[in-house]
């Protein structure tokens, strides 16, 4: 009696599953050694990004200056009539409180600036002026504080002066009171509010820094070839059992 006996051939079948899930494991020392290998590349991200802030403060920011001159409302009861006894009642200063929004607007009224224009002999518009004034009351207290933004450092000064006079007069005409004293004037300042070129130059390099290193950490991840014997051994989990070195032509 014949047995048949069916010899089958065994095949080990290669898991290139378990390859692919072996090359998207991060390797950090790769990671960190191919840092190391761009590091040149990095440092010049670093220098352009400096570059590109500085040249960005220098030419394509306007400087812009502020100056600011400082209001007070005084007595009125004494204004009214015309004494000077420096007694503040507790009617003045809830008149002056409320006085205080009111005097506000009154300073970006285009009547004011419309003034102002005049005696500086500035060319803009009323609302440019009015655009660039900023008025602000100090919490429980009875002082103004004006704030005026110029390309031009004197004329900024310039203007929070002239406002100043201007809505003085305009505050004895409406409420026939003068209650409005200036204890600051507006000075000239040469330091523009919004250009620091050092704080930008940061930014930019550190933007530049984290571009590189999201370029050389993509390289990496998306990466998967094989680059040597142990690497193979690792992925398949078989024995290299022979290289085939690559000869030059």
């Amino acid at each position: 009696m014949w047995k048949h006996v069916k010899y089958g051939i065994i095949f080990k079948v290669i898991n290139f599953n378990k390859l692919g899930e072996t090359m998207e494991e991060l390797n950090i020392k790769e990671l960190f050694y191919e840092f190391w290998q761009k590091k040149y590349f990095v440092l010049i991200m670093l220098v352009l990004g400096v570059a590109l802030g500085m040249l960005y403060s220098s030419f394509l920011v306007t400087p812009m200056y502020r100056s600011v001159t400082t209001l007070v409302l005084s007595n009125v009861s004494d204004t009214n009539n015309g004494t000077a006894s420096g007694a503040i009642t507790q009617n003045d200063l809830l008149l002056n409180q409320k006085l205080v929004s009111t005097y506000g607007e009154i300073m970006k009224s285009r009547t004011v600036a419309k003034q102002v224009i005049e005696k500086l002999g500035l060319k803009i518009s009323e609302e440019d002026l009015i655009n660039s004034i900023s008025v602000q009351a100090k919490k429980d207290t009875e002082l103004l504080e004006i704030s005026v933004s110029n390309s031009d450092p004197k004329t900024a000064a310039d203007i929070a002066n002239t406002l100043a006079e201007v809505f003085t007069e305009k505050v004895k005409e409406v409420y026939q009171i003068e209650n409005v004293t200036v204890i600051d004037k507006a000075e000239m300042d040469n330091n523009p509010y919004n250009v620091n070129m050092p704080k930008t130059a940061a930014i930019f390099a550190f933007g530049f820094l984290i571009i590189s290193c999201l370029v050389i950490f993509a390289k990496v991840y998306f990466n998967n070839t094989i680059k040597t014997p142990e690497e193979i051994e690792k992925a398949l989990g078989l024995p290299v059992l022979a290289v085939i070195p690559k000869f030059k032509d």
